[in-house]
């Protein structure tokens, strides 16, 4: 008969194999705590960076498009201010922060390349999440200076279009690109330049800035900025450059896209811009100047420095493309003996079939997608002009005319018309 003695360790070490557990478990989930909290505050840190990057391209936005949208004179409505170059043209001093008034080499219709005239347009330096102050790439034709060299209108194409890594198109003819250019990488150097810049630092070479730094790392051949210029800063001609928006070990450049339609959304609600409109079309040189082909928009004969007014001169220079002239003749009905055409006219509900001068001027408003408006052949179209039953009419020799008699923003695309 065999005797069962037992261990008096035996609690013990049941004891010790718990609390060795146990403590394991708990190394276990402070552990896996710590692994959540760190990804965590990664999480925000990363959203918090892109937030700020993100706030900072927003209110660059608002405070370049506000300054266009803002100027004195309706005609000049619509031009971007010059970026940053560091210097200013009318001192020897540098003016960190400021637009230059002009610049030698500073050729119409070629894009620019420098950082954000925040001073001009009453900011402050604005920095992405990097610390680094923006920068900013203006289409040629939208220059301020040289001033009204390029006829600009809400169908002005921009010259800058957008590529992502793989070489597809993001977007095209964009007005302006607002570029948060991140921590240099590859070669770039963000070395201060001159002492006297307090406020952004750095140097002015936007090939340290912009991506990619080698030629070789481009993206379908394609650079953030333009090379063999001074600072690589200015287009050598007029043609669309593209511009590359990825994330990768040779582009970290975030952008913000500033369209012709974000330009001149605010513009066309501005009071003077309708009352402008109105003024053109009131004009005297309207009622004698002769018309052109019916088969174009009948304008090919306007020339708007002949206009009555300095104002009615210069507004029409960036906007006759939408103007459209159409003889009504009118002809004497011997039954009742009255004045009459094959026309009717209604204008703000009100309807004539005659009209003193024999014609009508016509604003073709803003165009709708079905509308093209590129090439010089689609600018002669008044299909591309014109609403549906405007367009009937102006072809034909018959039928009616429907529009209003001014503006309006809220219906951009409705045709203004006035009986001459």
């Amino acid at each position: 008969m065999s005797t069962y003695i037992r261990n008096p360790n035996l609690p013990c070490l049941h004891k010790q194999r718990g609390a060795v557990l146990m403590l394991m478990l708990v190394i276990l989930v402070v552990g896996a705590t710590a692994m959540m909290v760190n990804s965590l505050n990664s999480a925000a840190n990363l959203s918090g960076r892109s937030s700020a990057t993100s706030s900072a391209l927003a209110q660059a936005k608002e405070a370049l498009i506000g300054d266009s949208a803002s100027q004195s004179s309706i005609s000049s409505a619509g031009y971007l201010s010059l970026p940053d170059l560091g210097f200013s043209t009318s001192t020897t001093v540098l003016a960190e922060g400021s637009s230059p008034s002009n610049f030698a080499g500073n050729s119409a219709g070629f894009s620019l390349i420098g950082k954000l005239p925040w001073k001009k347009l009453s900011t402050p330096a604005l920095r992405d999440s990097a610390g680094e102050c923006l920068w900013y790439i203006v289409s040629g034709r939208f220059k301020d200076t040289p001033l009204n060299v390029n006829v600009i209108s809400w169908d002005t194409l921009g010259q800058i279009d957008v590529i992502d890594g793989s070489g597809n198109p993001i977007a095209s003819n964009i007005a302006a690109l607002l570029v948060a250019p991140g921590h240099p990488i590859d070669g770039q150097s963000h070395n201060l330049l001159d002492p006297i810049y307090t406020q952004c630092g750095g140097n002015y070479n936007a090939q340290n800035y912009l991506d990619s730094f080698n030629q070789s790392d481009a993206v379908s051949g394609q650079v953030n900025y333009f090379t063999g210029s001074t600072n690589n800063n200015i287009a050598t001609n007029t043609n669309n450059k593209q511009f590359v928006l990825a994330n990768n070990s040779h582009y970290n450049d975030q952008f913000m896209f500033v369209t012709v339609d974000d330009i001149f959304r605010p513009i066309i609600h501005r009071s003077d811009f309708s009352q402008q409109i109105t003024n053109l079309m009131n004009d005297s040189y309207f009622q004698a100047v002769p018309i052109s082909s019916a088969a174009t928009k009948g304008t090919a004969n306007v020339n708007c420095l002949s206009l009555s007014t300095t104002a009615n001169k210069n507004f029409c220079t960036n906007w006759k493309d939408m103007l459209l002239l159409k003889s009504i003749p009118t002809s004497m009905n011997m039954m009742t003996m009255t004045m009459s055409s094959s026309y009717n006219i209604t204008i703000d509900g009100s309807t004539t079939n005659i009209c003193p001068n024999n014609r009508l001027l016509i604003f073709g408003g803003q165009k709708t997608s079905a509308q093209l408006r590129v090439t010089p052949t689609d600018i002669s179209n008044p299909a591309n002009y014109l609403e549906s039953t405007n367009l009937s009419t102006f072809n034909g020799s018959a039928g009616n005319f429907v529009g209003t008699s001014t503006f309006n923003a809220n219906s951009p695309s409705a045709d203004v018309i006035k009986c001459l």
